[in-house]
């Protein structure tokens, strides 16, 4: 049996009477969290390597402020630090409201001055809304500006995707970790959306959690994703939900309350039961949104029998944990229909391959149909049309 696995519901499984109806998507940190996270290795920034925090442009300043001089990058920078620190020496005792509060006015803010809604809040807000968020698989800035068309509000940076069109310069950093988290600035930079980012990947090398979160959190990230697998690979043991929940208060008194925190949790490989307790479990340590992985119910082929199949395991998820709170997953979108996604209350949609698997579908088709001199599978964008999406419009207008 897997570490963590059925032997250990007893010890974490929560009462009867315990409900997670109401969202944390507002709640202040729980006192036990904060002592246990105050204590966790890589949580004080003041131990840690000076990290990158970026100007984006859901942040740029405007550029004539009062005294006539902008803000720089540096500048910023050094506000987010001063302004984190007395937050955590004086966390424990704010109460719930006044946290919040304090916290998303801080991150609206820099030196006085109004700036555009902050990324970090981005997700919590569109959560809170109460629709269904849904979050395609993301890996470069064309492909954010293609959702920003679409009117999407999120997107997931897809280890997959950024694996399979990574190509590091000379210049670039050699680890993975750092060229990821510069993606994600890119993307928070380039884009009007909330950018969630895997802290689990196979690409973080030796970093604890912390320390993923605080990078995270560095480059903008709306949302951070951890595991409760033994570090990245396949049939990797389980941890107990014990330490899963240590990893949790660490991560949120890293990151505060506005950067959701997403707990993923590969217990369905055992049974559903399994992965609905530690759901429960999770939630009730102060993860916002829990996303059991459901592979194993996607394989199947796409029959009435299997679509009947894979919602009865999604309803039994739902008779214990409310789907406000639950992530669910499809490579492309097509394993679960977006109308009944929406019907039965999921708050978050995640497609992680379907940007990738639609560019080089389409590439694949498209150029094969013109080297044989035939029709491609659907008509094409006109440079126009391409210029204005891509926005690009503007440097033809200097070129020609």
């Amino acid at each position: 049996m897997i570490a963590g696995g059925r032997s250990s519901h007893d010890e974490r499984r929560p009462p009867e009477t315990a409900t997670h109806e109401q969202p944390r998507l507002a709640d202040g940190d729980r006192a036990d969290s904060n002592a246990t996270a105050g204590n966790a290795p890589g949580s004080n920034p003041e131990s840690r390597q000076e990290r990158r925090v970026p100007v984006t442009s859901r942040r740029h300043v405007q550029n004539k402020v009062a005294g006539g001089e902008t803000p720089t990058a540096g500048d910023r920078q050094k506000h987010d630090q001063e302004g984190r620190r007395p937050q955590k020496q004086d966390h424990a005792e704010r109460g719930p409201q006044e946290y919040g509060l304090a916290e998303h006015q801080h991150r609206s803010g820099v030196d006085g001055v109004d700036v555009a809604p902050v990324p970090r809040a981005m997700l919590r807000d569109a959560l809170i809304s109460g629709d269904l968020v849904i979050a395609p698989g993301c890996y470069d800035v064309l492909g954010a500006r293609v959702l920003e068309a679409a009117g999407l509000e999120a997107a997931y940076l897809t280890p997959f995707g950024f694996q399979a069109a990574d190509a590091p310069s000379p210049h670039a950093p050699h680890d993975p970790w750092e060229r990821y988290l510069d993606l994600a600035r890119e993307l928070v930079d380039a884009s009007g959306l909330a950018i969630i980012v895997d802290g689990q990947t196979g690409l973080e090398g030796e970093r604890s959690a912390t320390e993923r979160a605080a990078d995270a959190f560095s480059a903008g990230a709306a949302g951070f994703v951890i595991e409760d697998r033994q570090g990245f690979g396949k049939d990797r043991p389980l941890r107990t939900m014990v330490e899963v929940g240590r990893e949790i208060a660490a991560v949120r008194h890293e990151v505060g309350r506005e950067t959701t925190v997403i707990v993923r949790t590969d217990a369905v490989r055992e049974s559903v039961d399994d992965a609905r307790a530690r759901c429960e479990s999770y939630l009730d340590a102060g993860a916002d949104l829990v996303l059991p992985l459901m592979t194993r119910y996607l394989n199947y082929p796409d029959t009435p029998a299997d679509r009947e199949r894979r919602m009865s395991a999604y309803h039994f998820l739902t008779e214990r944990v409310p789907a406000r709170r639950i992530v669910v997953h499809s490579p492309t979108g097509r394993h679960l229909p977006v109308d009944e996604a929406r019907r039965l209350g999921f708050g978050l949609y995640l497609m992680s391959q379907l940007l990738i698997a639609s560019a080089v579908t389409g590439m694949t088709h498209e150029l094969a149909a013109a080297l044989a001199d035939e029709p491609g599978p659907m008509p094409l964008l006109t440079p126009v049309d391409l210029a204005t999406l891509t926005r690009v419009d503007r440097w033809l207008e200097n070129r020609w």
